[in-house]
């Protein structure tokens, strides 16, 4: 009965495969008869073509320093409220539920719906009519109140839709077929690498969890001009990008199985955010229908836990970065920690984002396993940094531009290695409802004849497969 199912569900993505091709053939085919009765000429359709990718290059360059510039503006108040909460941890960390419950009343009244990376995932590829401007200022207020008052979130899922928002304000304001979709994506490229300082990395990531599987001329040209553009406007307004001096060993053949188990626990690391922060939203909405009791409730929670924990896990994380780059105490359950911190404070309704997280539990993991596998611990946890971040977003190309980018290129042989194996490893989950997902270990297990079961966790996440 199982392989029947299985031989059931494989026909129908099969067909499903094949609608989509015969789609795509069936427009290119329309748009040639189109130009053929238009009286175009092949030659007059390709220098259109040209004229329009240009037309988005200039777009792209015009959005990406625009909203360089805001999302500069952004993060420099970011790093203000981070540090000020911090100063004075033990007296703002009991306003925390209070900014739950502001956070949560303002969405309510103005926000409604389209607001979250899902609902801008939804509008980059045409599903919902826009994503509107004033989600950039629920952004602002939303995470530099949670940031003020010290909670466990991240700030790149305010600077993305920020820049989603002021890209699709843009777009449908030009009269070009597309635009306001590719807007979007060029936008959430141009916030990404403004924020962060690493253009490449915001490019193909912005790419990756967009576009996966259709990635268009235009889309890429757009976003590229726009991700450079917003990083060399963010600069100008004093926001500095990531950067760390970190040795690395030359690469050797010998060091691949330790670079192998680095990637693969890095892999289920980020599987394991993808499973916490998808259960805890559920359980969070079943346990507490009022969703200002539950921010509430949850509010008070967390501020004991990180009043108890000393801050320790507060904030973006970058105390635990610099630990784990510098030599200083780095606990074995410090990874583990501050994702369940930013799992449940996400769910619950703060406003923020993931990326910080990701970055400060891969470099935790990765100062852990170093010393174990003969790898030195910063080095070890340079290649956690990245690979927690791609396993978490299902991303492949983005996390490898990343360490290139932040740690410097002699760093790419080995960053690929454990990015590929971390890729691996997530079993095709991502914490963003992304469009394709691809399960590659799961296909091989299956061709060489191993039978796969589900646990019951299934949704936009997917399912969790484990061996008999």
């Amino acid at each position: 009965m199982r392989a029947e199912r299985g031989r059931t569900a494989r026909a129908v993505r099969r067909s499903e495969r094949k609608k989509e091709v015969f789609a795509e053939r069936g427009q290119a085919c329309a748009g040639k008869a189109n130009a053929r009765q238009s009286g175009s000429s092949p030659a007059a359709v390709f220098w259109r073509e040209v004229g329009e990718t240009a037309a988005y290059a200039l777009l792209g360059l015009a959005a990406g320093l625009g909203i360089g510039a805001v999302v500069g503006v952004f993060g420099r108040g970011v790093e203000f409220f981070s540090s000020f909460g911090a100063a004075h941890f033990s007296l703002y960390v009991w306003f925390l539920p209070l900014a739950g419950l502001l956070t949560v009343f303002m969405l309510r009244k103005w926000g409604k719906r389209g607001i979250g990376m899902a609902a801008a995932f939804r509008a980059s590829r045409g599903e919902e009519k826009n994503f509107p401007l004033r989600n950039a200022v629920f952004q602002f207020a939303g995470t530099w109140s949670a940031h003020l008052f010290c909670a466990s979130v991240g700030r790149e899922g305010a600077a993305m839709q920020t820049g989603a928002a002021i890209g699709g304000g843009i777009g449908r304001t030009i009269r070009l077929h597309g635009a306001d979709t590719i807007l979007i994506v060029a936008g959430m490229a141009a916030g990404f690498s403004a924020l962060f300082g690493t253009p490449v990395c915001a490019l193909f990531f912005a790419l990756e969890v967009t576009v996966v599987g259709g990635i268009r001329l235009r889309a890429l040209t757009a976003s590229a001009f726009a991700s450079f553009a917003a990083y060399s406007a963010s600069r100008l307004c004093g926001l500095a990008g990531e950067a760390f001096s970190v040795a690395v060993p030359q690469f050797a053949l010998a060091s691949l199985p330790a670079l192998a188990a680095v990637g693969a626990a890095c892999g289920l690391a980020g599987l394991v955010f993808c499973v916490l922060r998808k259960a805890s939203g559920r359980f969070f909405r079943f346990a507490v229908k009022n969703p200002y009791v539950r921010v509430a409730a949850a509010g008070i929670l967390l501020a004991c836990l990180l009043y108890l924990t000393q801050g320790r896990y507060a904030g973006l994380g970058t105390n635990l970065v610099h630990a784990a780059f510098t030599g200083e105490k780095v606990y074995a359950f410090d990874w583990i920690v501050k994702i369940l911190f930013t799992a449940v404070t996400l769910s619950v309704g703060f406003m923020g984002g993931e990326v910080t997280t990701f970055f400060a539990a891969g470099a935790c993991l990765g100062a852990s396993l170093g010393g174990m596998l003969g790898l030195d611990p910063a080095f070890a946890a340079a290649l956690g940094y990245a690979a927690v971040f791609g396993a978490a977003t299902n991303t492949l190309f983005a996390p490898v531009f990343l360490c290139v980018e932040v740690f410097g290129g002699a760093i790419l042989p080995q960053a690929a290695v454990v990015c590929i194996v971390a890729y691996l490893f997530n079993f095709g989950h991502s914490v963003y409802n992304q469009r394709v997902r691809e399960d590659i270990v799961w296909h091989v297990v299956r061709r060489i004849g191993v039978q796969r079961k589900e646990l019951p966790l299934r949704g936009k996440l997917g399912a969790f497969p484990v061996l008999p």
